[in-house]
């Protein structure tokens, strides 16, 4: 397994509210994590970078080889929910920070099999066999119009509150996670990335990228294109080969 992961400010943003971690553990198992904050430029900041350490130290420390799918789903609920605890009460305790929240998006490859959580619009896609996939649903006002009819994709490309999510962690006292399990095969690539990457760069322009590009030089590519394409917002990429 290769992972690799890059992050950057962009071309219109003063600073970088996005984060990201990654490991592994053994050739076969591994993580990453993506976030990416919200809440003024103090408050993004400190969000994103509180749930990355928290989340991270939580899977370092308790990620072990052939966990069972049980134990990896208590593992990862757990450390999306210290995070959610952590980044809330840091909030409520300096009124400076009040509101702040992030996105976040945990992968855990293990035994064959790919274990997501997430909070937010950051997303995960995979590429198996020249087809991309979407694996998470945007936590979104966006993603509540299109599902319910409001708008076109057309339309949510240039929604005027297309930044507007609808969860995200340390906002509230608890967050409500979504989960997921996917099967995982050797050559698949799994991408984790922020909306600054998707705001700026088509589903089908990630796909060739991640097609023609091995993990390392995929992040580089990618975040390139997003600046050539704008770069307006922070731009974060993690990619997992398998």
């Amino acid at each position: 397994m290769q992972i690799f992961g890059k992050t950057d400010v962009g071309l219109v943003r003063e600073t970088n509210q996005d984060t990201f971690m990654s490991g592994d553990l053994t050739p076969s198992v591994g993580f990453a994590l993506v976030c990416d904050g919200m809440g003024g430029e103090n408050g993004g900041n400190v969000a994103s970078q509180l749930a990355r350490d928290i989340i991270s130290t939580q899977v370092m420390q308790n990620l072990r080889e052939y966990m069972d799918p049980r134990s990896v789903y208590h593992l990862i609920l757990a450390a999306l929910n210290a995070a959610n605890s952590v980044v809330y009460e840091k909030a409520q305790q300096q009124p400076a920070l009040a509101g702040m929240g992030t996105t976040a998006v945990l992968a855990v490859v293990m035994n064959d099999i790919l274990y997501i959580g997430h909070v937010g619009d950051s997303r995960a896609y995979l590429l198996r066999k020249g087809k991309l996939t979407q694996l998470t649903k945007d936590h979104s006002f966006i993603q509540y119009l299109l599902e319910h009819g409001q708008i076109t994709e057309e339309q949510a490309k240039s929604h005027p509150q297309k930044n507007q999510i609808t969860r995200a962690i340390g906002v509230e006292a608890t967050v409500e996670i979504d989960y997921n399990e996917f099967p995982c095969k050797y050559g698949d690539k799994i991408l984790l990335c922020t909306d600054g990457l998707t705001n700026c760069c088509s589903e089908a322009e990630i796909l060739l990228i991640l097609e023609q590009n091995n993990a390392r030089q995929s992040v580089k590519r990618l975040l390139q294109a997003a600046k050539k394409h704008g770069g307006h917002d922070n731009i974060t990429a993690v990619v997992l080969e398998c």
